[in-house]
């Protein structure tokens, strides 16, 4: 291949590096907007769909196209770089660098080395081009800001666990800097001056945290700001007698009555079994403690994802140096568990890519690494690939008769049905779901299979078995407390409202349901974006004077996080309240999204949203 290793700066000013040597930027922006497309375009773009994206307008678009492939091929630095058949794709040098794949695919350590982390990309780079780029250009940007802050956040909670405090303060005090509204990242940052014993610093922090959230948003924060400041005592709150077989049964009796419901005096157990063997000097102990103890705040207790990843990350660090590959691979898996509530997708497949690399040929632990990819597939679109990591979960998990690790896939299998309104399909997903979920008395899951049931049943038009079923996973999910749950009930709610034609009271309802997921720092993104695109279509239909606001909130969110399907609908509502440009946007940003029924409702003759969510479509 022609050309030497290129170093290509895509974040903040584009710059290209070619041996060492900084090379000269091309003659127009649109080269350095063909190569940033090319490099994170999931798939490779034919040459008539970079034609539509860049030079719609041109006088001659193919000879516009082919005189910009040419300027990119010399930035490059050779005519091998970039293919020249129908399909265009990059073909750089071996040892050729781009910072954007760093980010999405490079480790935490090497991520927070990138010069333009945290900047734009292709900050001060403006083209004109067709609304389609313009909405793809904003999306990426928006998704490579939020994946820059969740590296930081990785790097700096893996420094806290390694022992580098002062690594910790650097890049939570980065994190700030870029989202100071973020209650995480000042979470973070309290907590990095609180582990490296500056309870001076974690109190200054903790005011002037205080005094931002009060001053700019009227709110007081959450008490995990205040938690973080809390410098852990050397020694351990509880007896070590005994030894590590006493270590031992305190993390399982404190993992049984985490289980049982009594969260509170499981979690104090973990803590104590966790400080115990530190001052035992047990590290394989340690590592199972701060994996247990990092599980259950992650799962079991609602506000404490921050604090359970930071176990997590100490898990992993007491694993690698005692080479317990098992407990690794399980705390890599709730790490990206983590990332996937948080929306922070491409973190999230790092992590399990690793734990499935550790779990070597472990049944249960590659079902439930699988069940975890297939949820954050689905997440973003890519329901075909989601559904075969569905399937394998729940024969990985049947093989080893642990049913509640087939009742979740098995649920959220039908979830990605629903959502490509397979509704046969889902209906039966569904209802095994909750099936599995019964035998097991998982009453803190069961509300999760049966709101989606109900809103199968809301297609069919069988309003009164929804009614029934709503009514039920609310209750459910107001007795676990799981603010997710709720959400997809009271959403629920507001379809019911909408298919009996009283769409003020469905909006009511919608907006009930964001308030639900609000109540916690640490619920499911996706499932705020899936309540917010159920509000838009009412809104549109309904002709709501905040529709166009909830829009623009949908489609910030989504792109942000990456939410590609999600996205799609965001522009669909746009188009439905009139804007002739967001169809083109909308086919654009569908472009590997895995979901024929998306292509229809895209269709210039597809029916409004609001008529498909309540299966009116079709249906006498």
């Amino acid at each position: 291949m022609v050309g030497v290793p290129i170093a290509a700066h895509l974040l903040g000013p584009p710059l290209m590096v070619r041996d060492g040597v900084v090379y000269a930027p091309p003659k127009g922006k649109k080269v350095w907007a063909l190569l940033a497309y090319l490099a994170l375009s999931e798939r490779q773009p034919t040459r008539s769909q970079l034609i539509d994206l860049l030079f719609p307008d041109a006088e001659d678009p193919a000879g516009a196209l082919r005189w910009n492939l040419s300027e990119l091929r010399r930035l490059l630095g050779g005519p091998d770089t970039v293919g020249s058949g129908n399909a265009v794709l990059l073909r750089l040098p071996e040892g050729s660098v781009i910072d954007v794949d760093v980010l999405k695919a490079g480790t935490s350590l090497e991520a927070v080395e990138l010069p333009g982390l945290g900047r734009e990309l292709l900050e001060g780079v403006d083209v004109d081009a067709s609304a389609g780029f313009t909405a793809w250009l904003l999306g990426e940007r928006r998704r490579l800001q939020a994946l820059g802050e969740a590296v930081l956040r990785e790097g700096a909670l893996r420094a806290l666990a390694s022992g580098n405090a002062r690594k910790a303060v650097e890049l939570a005090t980065r994190m700030v800097a870029s989202d100071a509204l973020n209650e995480d990242a000042h979470v973070l940052l309290i907590r990095a001056f609180a582990g490296a014993g500056d309870r001076v610093a974690a109190e200054r922090q903790l005011a002037a945290s205080i005094d931002l959230f009060r001053r700019e948003l009227g709110v007081e924060p959450g008490p995990a700001l205040a938690e973080a400041a809390v410098i852990e005592p050397a020694r351990a709150s509880a007896p070590v007698g005994g030894g590590r077989p006493a270590l031992l049964a305190l993390i399982e009796s404190g993992a049984a009555v985490v289980n049982a419901g009594a969260i509170e005096a499981g979690v104090q157990n973990l803590r104590d079994a966790v400080a115990g063997s530190r001052e035992a000097r047990e590290t394989e102990v340690e590592a199972a403690a701060q994996l247990a103890l990092g599980s259950a705040l992650v799962h079991s207790t609602r506000g404490k994802d921050e604090e359970g990843a930071a176990a997590l990350h100490r898990c992993i660090a007491a694993a690698e140096i005692t080479g317990q590959r098992a407990l690794a691979a399980s705390a890599h898996r709730e790490l990206g568990y983590v990332e996937v509530l948080r929306g922070d997708y491409l973190r999230a497949w790092t992590l399990l890519g690793t734990a499935e690399e550790l779990a070597d040929s472990d049944a249960l632990e590659l079902a439930n690494i699988r069940a975890v990819t297939g949820a954050g597939l689905a997440d973003v679109g890519a329901h075909a690939q989601a559904e075969i990591a569905f399937h394998e979960a729940i024969e990985l998990a049947a093989s080893v008769r642990q049913v509640k690790q087939e009742a979740w896939p098995q649920s959220v299998l039908g979830r990605t049905q629903l959502m490509r309104n397979e509704l046969e399909l889902a209906e039966a997903s569904l209802e095994r779901g909750r099936a599995l979920s019964r035998n097991e008395r998982w009453t803190a899951f069961l509300a999760y299979p049966e709101a989606l049931l109900a809103e199968v049943w809301v297609r069919r038009g069988d309003i009164a078995r929804a009614s029934e079923a709503y009514e039920h996973a609310f209750a459910l999910g107001s007795q676990v407390g799981d603010v997710c749950w709720e959400a997809y009930a009271v959403r629920g709610f507001g379809l019911l409202h909408a298919a009996r034609g009283n769409l003020a009271a469905a909006i009511e309802a919608m907006e009930l349901s964001l308030t639900t997921c609000a109540r916690q720092r640490d619920t499911h993104l996706w499932v705020r974006a899936y309540v917010l695109d159920a509000l838009c279509a009412v809104a549109v239909a309904a002709r709501h004077p905040t529709a166009g606001r909830w829009v623009t909130d949908l489609a910030s969110l989504t792109g942000r996080s990456g939410m590609r399907e999600l996205s799609v609908r965001a522009y669909l509502h746009r188009r439905d309240l009139g804007d002739t440009s967001a169809i083109h946007a909308a086919r654009v940003l569908s472009v590997g999204v895995e979901n024929p029924h998306l292509d229809e409702l895209i269709d210039p003759d597809g029916p409004a949203l609001l008529d498909d969510l309540l299966g009116k479509v079709g249906r006498p």
